[in-house]
């Protein structure tokens, strides 16, 4: 191995440069960070990513409740019987409110729990680093620049706090609303469903095809 192609060690490698003079992230990378994050923290992250999947679900089960409650408020309504409606409707509400107080207890667990990890994380990545330069041979220094050594401790460290407090999460909870929402629209109606997949199919290719067609104008 040349000594300019030696990455520290506890950081992962950096790939072959992309488009735009950035590095190219290697395969495997996002997964060993996932290890060490389990790794310094076994308890804290599950408990952060179930909270994070009950607030998402959360989001969705609301939608649930409004379908049940108009459907009762229907039935009752040639009738005028609203008392026997809101004897069943009570019920309903008093179930949502329960959810939603439990999913703000897991919102403030979220928040204070990535924090922690985030912070922790963050600082037990530096000191490996640190200690992974004390071993590098005096050519990695007389090789690399100053500020491509110092970027490791604050550029890629930032894009590691972007990534864990913000980029994981959104990931999971906008995944689990989309496949939440989805069984919930074939629970439904199977048919309005294929049409509305059809339509956003439809809507990619038409995107894609104007996109690209337009892209040679912005050269």
């Amino acid at each position: 191995m040349k000594p300019g192609s030696m990455p520290m060690k506890g950081m992962p490698p950096r790939g072959p440069m992309g488009p735009h003079g950035r590095p190219a992230m290697k395969k495997g990378v996002l997964k060993r960070l996932l290890k060490l994050l389990v790794k310094d923290y076994p308890a804290m992250v599950p408990i952060a990513a179930s909270c994070i999947l009950f607030v998402a679900i959360v989001s969705v089960i609301p939608s649930i409740f409004i379908q049940q409650i108009t459907s009762i408020i229907l039935e009752y309504q040639p009738t005028g019987d609203y008392k026997a409606a809101a004897e069943l409707i009570m019920p309903k509400v008093i179930t949502l409110a329960s959810i939603y107080v439990v999913s703000i207890i897991a919102i403030t667990v979220d928040t204070q729990l990535t924090a922690i990890i985030t912070q922790g994380f963050l600082s037990k990545m530096r000191v490996r680093m640190f200690n992974g330069m004390q071993k590098l041979p005096i050519k990695y220094f007389d090789t690399h620049k100053h500020g491509d050594i110092m970027s490791y401790y604050t550029n890629d460290i930032d894009t590691l706090r972007q990534l864990i407090s913000q980029s994981l999460p959104t990931f999971i909870r906008s995944s689990v609303v989309v496949l939440s929402a989805l069984f919930i629209m074939l629970w439904y109606s199977i048919w309005l469903t294929l049409i509305l997949l059809v339509g956003v199919v439809f809507m990619l290719i038409v995107s894609k095809k104007a996109g690209g067609g337009s892209a040679k104008y912005f050269m």
